[in-house]
């Protein structure tokens, strides 16, 4: 299956398609809602948190380079049926979140155009459509893809910050921590759904063409970037009072329109396309690499191991497209808002970030840069996961799936010996 397509340049590319995604749209209003200005503090510590995940990530993905990816690595620290267990968290997270990645981007767009919440799901639906697509066409396409709407997206963002700064105002910083540490805390979960993606390269580094030569790179130029737009644009936000009631649906879209005069309506619609694309395209990318790679190892059905001439395993591309499709429906059906449905992908990100941060701590226990990274990672990781607990049941549901799974698996293996 393996054809390596992939170049530094579209790796960092699809770094920056997974980790700078749908999250700019309205985490910035939305974390400082829940925060006050202290939101600043708690961009600048997931930022912070991300070098030694990105860095635990990319390294031990080098050591074993599998499609498996995250789960591989926890399988050789902690066995098989880990693996499987955190492969099932990461592939449910995928196959609910891109979802919420299209509801974002279209409620963008509904907002602007003033539109019946049915065209909400309708413009959602299309995105899920043209990531699908994308997907089917092959990882150098997909790569080409993500390269040029990553540019786009970036050059937007850096021309917004840069032109916002003159007009921050000291003023808007004060009170600086109205809801305390429980702000700082409850904004840190919603900022990891930003910060997601730091692990989807893992299940991708086969597809590189020099891999060791390029993944580090490309995983530090990306930390850099990625940090410093997200708590820059975090500090924007705050200093110039673009949130809460002063501010819109979409403040990403007022910013642009006072700091470089593009039109708040095209504006809105033109980065929420983007962005949500960019990140759907990666996701359905690795996901369904670790699709293929379940099923190849027997934690997942073999149907999903299916793939096409071009190396697209495009069965795990379709059932994660059915299941957000799915997930869309419930939503609408049951009136289950964005700001609720993102923390169900979001704790089954946190449990993946928090096992594989500790089977970072066990393979890389004798280096010494490698334990200090993935021992930061790990306290990290613990200190956000108290404040989603009310979530806590969705990993506990996929994790007991996931092993009567693995349990019939041995049964009916067990029986067709004995035959």
């Amino acid at each position: 299956m393996t054809k390596r397509t992939i170049t530094m340049t579209q790796g960092v590319a699809l770094y920056m398609g997974a980790v700078l995604g749908s999250g700019i749209l309205i985490l910035p209003g939305y974390t400082a809602d829940a925060a006050g200005p202290a939101a600043v503090v708690s961009w600048l510590l997931l930022s912070l948190l991300s070098v030694p995940i990105a860095y635990t990530f990319a390294r031990l993905a080098l050591k074993y380079e599998n499609y498996g990816g995250i789960a591989t690595i926890v399988q050789q620290a902690f066995g098989a049926r880990s693996g499987a267990v955190v492969g099932w968290f990461f592939f449910a997270w995928v196959a609910t979140g891109q979802a919420v990645v299209g509801l974002t981007g279209a409620s963008y767009i509904v907002t602007v155009f003033g539109l019946a919440s049915e065209w909400l799901y309708g413009f959602a639906f299309l995105f899920l459509i043209a990531a699908f697509a994308a997907n089917l066409l092959g990882m150098r396409i997909s790569g080409l893809v993500s390269l040029g709407l990553s540019g786009i997206v970036l050059i937007l963002l850096v021309l917004t910050i840069a032109y916002s700064l003159p007009d921050i105002d000291a003023g808007h910083f004060r009170p600086f921590a109205p809801h305390g540490f429980t702000g700082i805390g409850q904004a840190c979960v919603l900022i990891f759904w930003a910060f997601f993606g730091w692990e989807s390269i893992t299940h991708l580094v086969p597809e590189f063409r020099n891999p060791h030569r390029d993944v580090m790179r490309c995983t530090w130029a990306s930390v850099f970037i990625i940090g410093a737009v997200y708590t820059l644009l975090s500090a924007v936000t705050i200093g110039t009072n673009t949130y809460g009631d002063i501010g819109t649906e979409a403040p990403l879209a007022a910013l642009m329109n006072r700091a470089i005069g593009l039109n708040a309506g095209l504006a809105t619609v033109v980065v929420a396309c983007i962005v949500c694309l960019g990140t759907l395209n990666v996701y359905l990318a690795s996901s369904s690499r670790l699709g293929y790679a379940l099923a190849d190892e027997g934690k997942l059905p073999r149907w999903f191991a299916k793939t096409s001439r071009s190396g697209t395993p495009y069965r795990s591309v379709f059932f994660l497209f059915v299941t957000n499709t799915l997930t869309l429906a419930f939503s609408y059906a049951a009136s289950f808002s964005v700001d609720r449905l993102i923390l169900v992908p979001t704790t089954l990100g946190i449990l993946v970030y928090i096992v594989a941060s500790f089977a970072c701590v066990k393979l890389l226990w004798n280096d010494k840069t490698g334990r200090l990274a993935a021992l930061t990672a790990s306290a990290l990781c613990l200190a956000i996961a108290p404040f989603s607990m009310q979530y806590l049941a969705v990993p506990a549901v996929v994790a007991a799936g996931c092993l009567l799974y693995l349990q019939y698996r041995r049964k009916a293996s067990a029986a067709i010996s004995r035959q």
